[in-house]
């Protein structure tokens, strides 16, 4: 798993936030079968879906990626795409720190 990625989840977890991790690392099968893209950041451990859970609200954890993760930092995501039920964040060395809203 991405070192990144590994940072951001402990970041979460310290801070106390509740969630599920939904979709992590991916086999190509596994890829396949939930139709992710061909160049799933899933298929080299460096994305993962979360969602939230509890006492933790989407928008919680959606304003907590923003003001801890978005801007040009070497920590930056590479990718935020926003579903209606869960968040897929990646973080990788292109840190193009791209959010698409598909809610």
């Amino acid at each position: 798993m991405n070192m990144l990625l590994m940072s951001f989840l402990e970041k979460l977890l310290d801070s106390n936030y509740h969630f599920t991790i939904t979709s992590a690392r991916r086999t190509v099968e596994q890829n396949i079968s939930c139709k992710g893209a061909k160049n799933s950041q899933h298929l080299v451990g460096e994305a993962i879906d979360i969602k939230p859970y509890g006492s933790t609200s989407y928008n919680a954890l959606l304003t907590f990626i923003k003001d801890n993760y978005q801007g040009q930092h070497s920590y930056s995501y590479d990718q935020l795409i926003l579903y209606p039920t869960f968040i897929h964040i990646s973080f990788s060395n292109r840190m193009r720190c791209q959010t698409i809203d598909k809610r």
